[in-house]
């Protein structure tokens, strides 16, 4: 501390200190109090005495007597987390964003590989990669050292890809010397001066992984298992499960089944035989038939929408053939064979009239 700060301090203590001597005299002073050190509270005097309004408005002045006048900022020039002016206020959602979560993580993980693979992409010596399928004929061209000036050439069969963003390559596999080698190349490298597919496979068509059946017993563990614990069974009573997939009740099979029971009564009333109660081909508890129910309700909804589609498009090819102004007539080509017959022909000439 300064000189001038520790004669500036030591004179506001003793200027401080006579003030609040000559000011609580004075106050005694005028509010009718002895001068001695006894105090007399506000409670202690009547209030309608003039004593008890004098005492009162004494204490209105001297209220806000140790208040600053003017508020320091100083405070918010402090960035801690101690502080708690600035630290009510922090982190600042304006300058930082949503706060981190798992999906804006992987966000900004997708936005810095999609810069960088663009960057790659200027980098490389060549502007399109072409399309690169297991079992092409591939010939590589990449850089061994950029200040020798030097490269080599790798062609081999393609073997494996794999599509990984940035660190997306492909492998390229030959025999040098009856050893077998493999090559893995990076696909957005900047060493890479050339990629040529040298012979290329034919494509079919691209094969569809569903299944050809809507049945997905195959897929048991997959589907129904961990459906049927005494958690899941306790949600049952308020909403019964819809099993997925197709498995043996079929409407076309309930329905012959119908059909053979109804036959089957006729002819034992045809006998005058009691009628038979078919039993059902197993037995059928209540839990069971909510959900045989179940299934019956959404495989007639998916039935129904499956129907609903094939009219709408036969509605469709109805109107189509059925379009005003539009007819299509069979008429015999105006150029018929016997017209382009060569010049060597012998009915080239003598055709019949």
């Amino acid at each position: 501390m300064s000189l001038f700060g520790m004669f500036s301090r030591g004179s506001a203590v003793a200027s401080s200190s006579s003030s609040s001597a000559l000011g609580g005299a004075a106050s005694r002073h005028l509010c009718g109090l002895p001068a001695g050190g006894a105090r007399t509270s506000l409670t202690s005097v009547s209030p309608g005495s003039p004593l008890f309004w004098d005492k009162w408005q004494h204490l209105q002045q001297t209220r806000h007597m140790r208040e600053r006048p003017r508020v320091s900022g100083a405070a918010k020039q402090v960035f801690t987390m101690d502080n708690p002016v600035v630290a009510k206020h922090w982190p600042p959602l304006d300058d930082i964003g949503d706060p981190i979560s798992p999906k804006r993580c992987r966000d900004i993980m997708h936005h810095l590989n999609v810069q960088e693979i663009e960057r790659m992409r200027r980098l490389r010596a060549f502007a399109a990669m072409p399309k690169i399928n297991p079992g092409d004929l591939v010939e590589v061209k990449y850089e061994l050292s950029r200040s020798q000036q030097t490269f080599a050439v790798f062609q081999g069969f393609c073997v494996e890809v794999r599509n990984k963003w940035l660190n997306s390559s492909f492998k390229l596999k030959n025999t040098y010397d009856g050893v077998g080698v493999e090559q893995l190349i990076p696909r957005y490298s900047p060493r890479l001066l050339s990629v040529r597919v040298v012979r290329a496979i034919p494509q079919g068509p691209k094969a569809d992984k569903r299944p050809m059946t809507r049945n997905y017993r195959y897929m048991w563990h997959y589907y129904v298992r961990g459906k049927y614990s005494h958690g899941k069974r306790l949600e049952w009573r308020h909403q019964t499960p819809q099993k997925p997939g197709i498995m043996s009740l079929e409407p076309r099979i309930r329905r012959e089944l119908a059909n053979l029971r109804q036959r089957y009564q006729m002819q034992r009333q045809e006998a005058r035989l009691p009628p038979y109660i078919f039993p059902g081909p197993y037995h059928v508890t209540r839990r069971q038939t909510r959900e045989v129910k179940a299934e019956m309700h959404r495989r007639q909804l998916v039935y129904a929408w499956d129907d609903r589609l094939r009219r709408k498009e036969k509605l469709k090819r109805l109107k189509e053939k059925h379009k005003w102004g539009v007819y299509k007539i069979d008429k015999e080509p105006r150029t018929t064979a016997l017209t382009q017959l060569p010049s060597y022909h012998p009915l080239k000439g003598n055709l019949p009239k």
